[in-house]
Parts: C-alpha cells; structure tokens; sequence
C-alpha cells in the first residue's frame, strides 16, 4: 500500500510566503508544510527534532510509523544570518544527536535560494517519507520561460524507493551534483541530463556511494525547439522513472564489487514518483500544468532545456 502524495504551492490560501528570500522565511515554509500544514491543508506528517530560531538552524526527521527510514535532514543558514540571497544549506543523515552533530552524515548542499528578486515561488511535492522541493520563478508563469532565466530549482529529500528489503540508508538528498565533499551549492536536478544521489550502505556499514542516473532522453540541443501538448494531439506519455545506479565493478568497504554486494549493491533503486516522458512539449502553457493518465495525476516539472519531467502526484512506496 502506498503513501499518498499531496501539492503545496505559494499559490494556495493561507500558503506561507517569501517576501525577502531570507533563511528565516524559508524555513517556514518548511516548517508549516512538513509538520504544521497551513489554510486548509495538513502538513506531510515530519516532525521537527531540534531547532535553533537565533541561528536560523532546523532539523526535520520523516515518519516512521508510516514506514519511514527515520532520516534527518537539517536546513541552516549559509554563516547563521538571516540576510536576503543568504545560501540555505542543506544536510542529511541517518540520525542526530543536536544540531549540527550527525550519525552517518552525507554530503552538505546548498539550495538555490540567492534570487530573492526572481524566485520568491515554492511548490512541495510529497509524502510523509520524503519530498521534492520547487523553487520557482515568481515573474514567469510559462513551462519554458527562457533559455537565460532558471524558470525553476528541483531537490529531492528523503526515502527513496529502494529495491532491496530493509535498505538501511534510503535517505538522502538527490541533485545534479556530485561533489564528493561539501558544497555550498547543488545543481537542481530537472536542469542536467544525470542526477546524483549519495546513499549509505544498505546493510548499515559506515561507507556511502554517490549513486547516479543518466536521464536516456534528457536533450541539451534540440529540444528548446520541441512544442505541443500530447492530449490535444491524442499521444498517451509513457512514463519512465529514474533507476539509481552505481558502477558494477566499484568495490564496497569489505572489497566486493558492487554486482555482488549487499551492503552498496550496483542497482538501488527509483527516484519516488519522478518519470521521464517520450512527449516533450507544454514549453508556452502555464504552470501548474497537470494531467491525468491511467486515473493518475501527473504534474510537469519546469524547464528550459526538457519538458519531460513529470512527477508522479498519486502515490509513492508501493
């Protein structure tokens, strides 16, 4: 039985708002999305763990009950200021003790959150086990705005859909970086034809990998030029979801290749609820575009360079 996935956007009433892109404002997004809820609308079922309102610090943990991993994910203040264009930083790990003190900590990221000009948008996407967070642009409403405007930043964070029984490290965070350290920035990961993914093990070892999926029909040329809309031409989308994998002959800690590994084993699973299409087009209709397929509702990422990217809005962890 899966969890069901519900849509928060700063166009909802009683939606939480950035006015001045600073941490602070941020942050209360996140917090009234995934523990508080907001206007007519439940939050996804999070709970905060710690927090520090003076450092501009929170640490979220997603719900177990519903078969959650437990994951923490900690948003901070780029240098604890709450100045407008300010980095938020973003960090996951298996569990935490306070702020800042991690267990099983993965790679630090920054989120695109320095346009409070441009992007003062949001839009959530998710469950109680984990999330895709949207970053938009404010000033355009197409699909496609333009080739030298970020029309919108994607990030995954938490549980992914792993194919092995008992996965230990599902959470994480998933972007188009692959910085092998921290990094105060992070690629948004409908912008690249590959997105990254850094998981610990699955049998609970202390190691991790940077697992990775290249997107099959992910064009850099070309597309820009590609327009339409399937259901007006009658064309049904099929749905590809996005496999993370590893390399087959990359060794784990005890020196196992990755095909015959159970603790970092070669293919880990699916990004939750996020599909490829053969169709791309939508590029001058407005966001939100959604449609309905198969009695499941689909919602198009944004996107300059492909406008294939769909989320999966029924349900996720089947």
């Amino acid at each position: 039985m899966g969890l069901p996935v519900t849509i928060y956007r700063y166009t909802d009433a009683g939606a939480p708002q950035v006015t001045n892109g600073t941490p602070s404002e941020w942050i209360n997004v996140l917090k009234k999305v995934l523990v508080e809820g907001y206007g007519a609308k439940s939050s996804l079922g999070w709970s905060v763990e710690f927090e520090s309102v003076t450092t501009f610090k929170i640490a979220f943990r997603n719900n177990v009950l519903d078969g959650g991993s437990g994951g923490y994910v900690q948003f901070s203040s780029n240098g604890g200021v709450n100045t407008i264009n300010t980095t938020l930083l973003v960090k996951c790990a298996a569990a935490m003790t306070a702020l800042d003190i991690f267990i099983k900590p993965l790679f630090q990221r920054g989120i695109f959150t320095t346009s409070a000009s441009t992007h003062k948008g949001w839009e959530i996407i998710g469950t109680s086990r984990g999330f895709y967070l949207i970053i938009h642009c404010h000033l355009e409403n197409q699909i496609a705005a333009s080739s030298n405007a970020r029309s919108s930043a994607v990030y995954f964070i938490g549980d992914i859909q792993s194919y092995i029984a008992n996965d230990a490290g599902v959470f994480s965070f998933t972007s188009a970086s692959n910085t092998a350290a921290d990094s105060p920035t992070s690629n948004s990961l409908n912008e690249s034809d590959s997105i990254y993914c850094q998981m610990n093990t699955a049998d609970g070892e202390n190691a991790s990998y940077i697992y990775s999926c290249k997107k099959p029909h992910f064009g850099v040329n070309g597309y820009s030029a590609i327009d339409g809309n399937a259901e007006i031409r009658g064309i049904d989308h099929i749905m590809s979801p996005l496999q993370l994998i590893g390399i087959a002959t990359a060794l784990d800690s005890k020196g196992v290749v990755q095909m015959n590994s159970k603790s970092l084993p070669y293919c880990r699973g699916v990004l939750p609820g996020y599909h490829l299409s053969t169709f791309a087009g939508y590029r001058t209709e407005n966001w939100p575009k959604e449609i309905t397929q198969g009695g499941v509702k689909w919602v198009l990422m944004r996107g300059w360079l492909y406008t294939g990217q769909w989320v999966n809005a029924g349900t996720w962890y089947d």
